[in-house]
This record gives structure tokens, sequence and C-alpha cells, in this order.
């Protein structure tokens, strides 16, 4: 019988956890096993956000071999996070380096400092090594203004990085600006592949009559704007709520709905408060992922936004919870993977930072012109990048980033054997 290939996986948040971004790593690891791969996940035992709901099914029940570094801190993750991230990295090193290596180690970039750890250990092993940037560091530490880039720590901390993703075969970037932002880090194009987000939690949208929610935050017959996720420090605000208070004044029924938390909540809050805007806008904590298609539910137009220093260092990954259940965006921020996907897809408006008139001048556009709307709507009935592939006969459907980390798990020479075939059918057609 042939061996499984084994595959580790290294990501702080995972199993059972409410955040979006932790069932990303979820739906990956349990699809290779699935796939028939072995697959084990070294994360941490703190959750992101609790879980709302009915938890997702047990990733073990599909064969994953879950391996956790102990809790020592009870509470929330940001008290003490600096103690909780040392923690994580002192007990990861030695799962990483004394056990039976991979054949392939796979790393998102959370915690940060994990993936140099994650490099040093695909080094020592000679083993093949995946990096999947969820952001890229230490250029998001800076651009935070945690970290000084020409300070000693700046310094050191970008060589390693930059040394981290050079050493991996693959790097996933979410978006084409994030490709254009790791080749400025030295990773050659052909290592990098891009592949985006996907939507997460229950799929779909429920509107009109069917909609609790509508119902029970008395938003019937109100043009309702939702921002729903992560309030973080990469993300703009001012320039969108600005908007809101000029284009109230021509739409009447106009409302806000933000749904999440962050680090930027009460500061949104206090900016809303002073623009006059509480009788418009509400704040609703996460709610449980049954419910998410009665969130989308409520809104005419869904919001992303995205400071300047943050393109290409961040893709929000709310975008795709939009697309896939077609609710048009309005995006305020840079030129960014965002504005390039609203863009591709036609899905939506973008307003550039400090354009609060733009922002404006487009509620106002958007909430009389229903049929202009229902056109950014017309988003493709599957999810972005909901296409599957069968390998062969007796193996089960795989996805886009199944199919990328499963073809490294077996063997870079495909590359090369494609890279011959291609040249030479373009010396025939020279000839």
């Amino acid at each position: 019988m042939e061996r499984k290939r084994r595959i580790l996986f290294v990501e702080q948040f995972y199993f059972p956890d409410g955040w979006g971004g932790a069932e990303l790593p979820l739906a990956v690891t349990v699809h290779l096993a699935r796939c028939g791969f072995d697959v084990e996940v070294l994360c941490g035992g703190d959750q992101y956000a609790a879980v709302e709901g009915d938890p997702p099914p047990d990733p073990r029940l599909h064969g994953v071999r879950i391996r956790r570094v102990p809790t020592l801190w009870r509470g929330g993750i940001h008290r003490a996070k600096f103690l909780r991230q040392l923690w994580f990295y002192l007990v990861l090193a030695p799962l990483l380096l004394l056990r039976r290596p991979p054949d392939v180690f796979v790393t998102q970039t959370n915690p940060p400092l994990g993936v140099i750890l994650v490099a040093a250990a695909a080094k020592l092993w000679r083993t093949p090594l995946i990096i999947i940037a969820m952001d890229i560091y230490p250029e998001v530490l800076i651009a935070h203004g945690v970290l000084n880039r020409a300070s000693l720590l700046g310094k050191f901390l970008g060589r390693a990085f930059s040394w981290a993703y050079r050493r991996a075969q693959r790097v996933v970037a979410l978006g084409p600006v994030m490709h254009e932002r790791l080749e400025t880090k030295g990773v050659s194009t052909e290592r990098i592949v891009e592949i985006p987000n996907w939507a997460t939690g229950a799929p779909g949208s429920v509107t009109g009559a069917g909609n609790r929610l509508r119902a029970e935050w008395n938003l019937e017959d109100k043009f309702v704007l939702l921002y729903s996720g992560n309030l973080g420090l990469a993300h703009e605000f001012n320039t969108f709520l600005l908007g809101v208070r000029e284009a109230v004044r021509s739409v009447p029924s106009l409302r806000v709905v933000f749904i999440g938390g962050g680090r930027r909540l009460q500061s949104v809050r206090r900016v809303a408060s002073e623009l006059g805007l509480d009788s418009i806008v509400r704040f609703s904590d996460l709610l449980p992922a049954g419910r998410l298609p009665e969130s989308f539910g409520i809104a005419h137009l869904a919001v992303v936004t995205l400071q300047p220093e943050f393109s290409g260092l961040v893709v929000p990954s709310k975008l795709q919870g939009y697309m896939a259940r077609g609710v048009p965006v309005l995006y305020v921020g840079p030129d960014s993977d965002v504005s390039r996907f609203i863009a591709r897809s036609n899905g939506g408006v973008c307003c550039s930072c400090d354009d609060v008139q733009g922002v404006a001048a487009s509620l106002i556009d958007l909430a009389g012109n229903r049929a202009r709307l229902a056109m950014l709507a017309a988003w493709p009935d599957d999810p972005h990048l909901n296409n599957f592939y069968a390998p062969y006969e007796g193996r089960p459907p795989m996805n886009a980033m199944g199919r990328f980390i499963s073809g490294l798990a077996h063997d870079d020479s495909h590359l090369e054997q494609m890279r011959k075939i291609m040249g030479q059918a373009r010396q025939r057609r020279a000839a």
C-alpha cells in the first residue's frame, strides 16, 4: 500500500474558533485529508473569537491530527498578546525540529515569527515549504507603527522574513498587488501563486420577508450599508463616515450596520457619535455562522475599507464573503487588491481615501438608481474559486488550494516537464 504523503500545517488559530480567518485553514486541511493526505496541524490553544452557535464539524473526524500549544493565560487574545506569541514560538520550535519531517511544510503568516521558524525547519529537513501570505511581514508591523524599519530590529526582521519568503518553494499571494509586494522582497515571480481567499460561513443570503434581522433591527424600507468583520488598524473609516453624513441629507432612508469587533471599534463608535450619526448607525457583535445569510441579506451595499499604507500587505477577506453572496461593494481605499478585484468583476464602486464627496455621490447615486445597483450585484452564481478537479479515479474532487498544495507534496518535477513541453511548442511555432 502506498504511503500517505504527510503535510504539516502551522497556524496559531484553528478549530474550534469563531473567527473567519480560522475557517480558511480548517477548510484547506479538511479537504486535503479527504483527498488522502496525512495532515497534521500545529496550532495554539487560544481562540481568536468565540464560536457562536454550533461549531463546524471536528476536523479530526476526517483524519486531521491536531497538536496544540497549551494555553497559559486566560481571557481574550489581546491580553498579554506579546507573551502569548512568545510562548507559542518557544513551544513551536522544538515541535518543528524534534520530529519526523513531513513531506511538505505549510504555514500561514500567523503568528508572524512562525514563518521564520517553519522556514528554518524546512531548510534543516530539506523539505518543500509553502507560505500562505495572509499578511506580509515585517511591513505590516511597520505600517502599524510598532516597528521602525531603520532600527536594528527592523533591519534584522526585514532580512529574516525576506530569507523565509525566498526559501519557500511557493508563496501564495492573495491578489495581484500582494504579488508585486512579494517580488520587491526578492521572491521570484515563478514561485508566487495568486489564490484569493474564499467565502466562509453559511452560503447564500436571505432577503425580503424571510430575513428576521431586517425586522428585528427596523431596517424595512431602508437603504442599508453593511460592514461585516474586523474593524482593525488597517481599515479606514473617517472618509466613509463623513461621506455617509453628506449622503444622508439626500437619502434619509440611509442606514449603516457594523457587525464585528476589533481594535478600532471604539474609535469608530466615537467618530460616528461626533458626526451626529447615532440614529442611523448600528453596532452589533459577531453573529452565529448560521445567521450569516440573514446578515448579508440586509445589505443593499457592503463596505470594504483600507488605509493607504496597507495596500498589498493585507487583503480584507470580507470582500470574498460579499462577492460570493452577490452583494455589491463600496470600497474606500488606495489602489489595492480589493480595487482590482472590483474592477475585474464590475461588482462595485471604488473611492480613494479622503474623497468624501466621491463616497457621498456614490451612495446618493446607488440609493436612487436601483437598476445600476442590481447590475453591480450580478455576480456569478458560484463562489469565487469554487471550481473542482478530480485528479484520478478513487480520489475525491480537489479545489484550487488543495490542487496546489498536493502538487507540491508530490514533486516539483512536473512543473519543469511542463516548461520543457511549452518551450518545445514555442520553438515549433517559430520554425
